[in-house]
């Protein structure tokens, strides 16, 4: 229970004004001394319903990795390890474990591949990842390792036939609801973003186009920013997927300029459908706002074990989830907004967050002054 307050029950209402029109946010279990009046009008969370809900169900992370064909040992050894550093991240640090595929170019290559790398393959893992996948969840689906290209198209290279970004695209239509992120690591990789560029969708590949035809370091850096601390820009001890973009970009800059070469490959993120990409994503978009939402885990691997024993950290967290919507949808109405009503608008939401953060450090207790 929350102490040193009056508790309020889980309860929804629309949120007035321009902010979210229509848009259900979820008080948590949060004392109503924390709610802000201004999200919920002049009565505040007084005038809210007291019929009690259960808080939603988490959204699970269900990922699917594939290791192409390396074309030479060396290569084949990197897209091992690559993959090995997030499978060992996903398990220790992130807390994700049943809903994980490794596909590889050789099933011998590791006892922890599910199958050979094969298109009917992949696109078997895809299916069957959205059959398992519940309306919320989130996927993220992983290529490591070489491309090819022409023109526009680009290819990721597999045992047989080669994967294009249509053919993956035409795949996801299987997640209706799910926000699915593909990363496609290898070079050539620019082409599967106009291809794969939708609602619910961020792509992001190593290459701004299909001539960047050079090997890439990207793949072994996004996967480090899931593996380390340093990534996390904002502390909150987990890493989104734009937080791993910039971590990724930055350390491939950092990388060619103490070789002093001149640098081959130039990273893109799309996440507003518009199949251009940016190379320099922002939480306040154009691109990069759904980014900063997408996490593998939804909280840390400790925060999610005690939200399953407690129902206020779980109440807490999904209310942080709410939160963290609607400042994303309030930065995406930016420019039709005065500028007085937006940052007001956004510190009242900044606030709610830092007292929800603080409430669930504290396991779901939140002392008042």
């Amino acid at each position: 229970m929350i102490r040193g307050a009056r508790s309020v029950a889980l309860a929804a209402a629309p949120i007035p004004g321009p902010l979210i029109p229509g848009a259900l946010f979820l008080v948590a279990l949060v004392p109503a001394a924390l709610i802000p009046a201004p999200l919920f009008g002049a009565g505040g969370v007084a005038g809210l319903s007291a019929t009690a809900q259960a808080a939603p169900a988490s959204p699970r992370t269900h990922v699917l990795i594939v290791t192409g064909l390396g074309g030479a040992p060396q290569y084949s050894e990197q897209f091992r390890e690559e993959a090995e550093a997030l499978l060992d991240a996903l398990d220790s640090r992130l807390g994700v474990r049943e809903t994980v595929a490794w596909l590889a170019e050789d099933e011998a290559l590791s006892p922890r591949v599910v199958g050979r790398a094969t298109l009917e393959a992949v696109e078997g893992e895809v299916r069957a990842m959205a059959e398992r996948a519940g309306p919320s969840d989130v996927a993220l689906i992983l290529l490591l390792g070489h491309g090819s290209g022409g023109g526009q198209e680009s290819r990721f290279s597999l045992p047989g036939p080669d994967l294009s970004g249509e053919t993956l695209s035409m795949w996801l239509r299987a997640f209706p609801t799910q926000t699915v992120a593909v990363v496609n690591a290898a070079s050539a990789s620019g082409g599967f973003v106009p291809a794969v560029a939708g609602e619910r969708r961020i792509v992001v590949t190593a290459t701004r186009s299909a001539r960047e035809r050079e090997r890439t370091h990207f793949g072994g850096f996004f996967v480090d920013a899931f593996a380390l601390d340093e990534a996390d820009v904002d502390k909150d001890e987990r890493v989104s997927l734009l937080e791993a973009f910039r971590y990724a970009t930055g350390e491939v800059r950092r990388r060619y300029e103490r070789d002093n070469e001149m640098l081959t490959e130039h990273a893109l993120l799309d996440d507003d459908g518009d199949g251009e990409g940016s190379l320099e994503p922002s939480p306040d978009g154009p691109d990069g706002t759904l980014a900063n939402r997408f996490f593998l885990a939804q909280a840390p691997a400790a925060l999610a074990e005690a939200a399953a024993d407690d129902p206020a950290v779980a109440a807490l967290l999904a209310r942080k989830r709410e939160v963290e919507d609607g400042i994303a949808a309030l930065r995406a109405r930016r420019a039709e907004m005065e500028e007085e009503e937006y940052d007001a608008q956004l510190e009242t939401l900044l606030v709610e967050l830092a007292r929800l953060n603080r409430a669930i450090r504290e396991g779901g207790s939140v002392r008042c002054a």
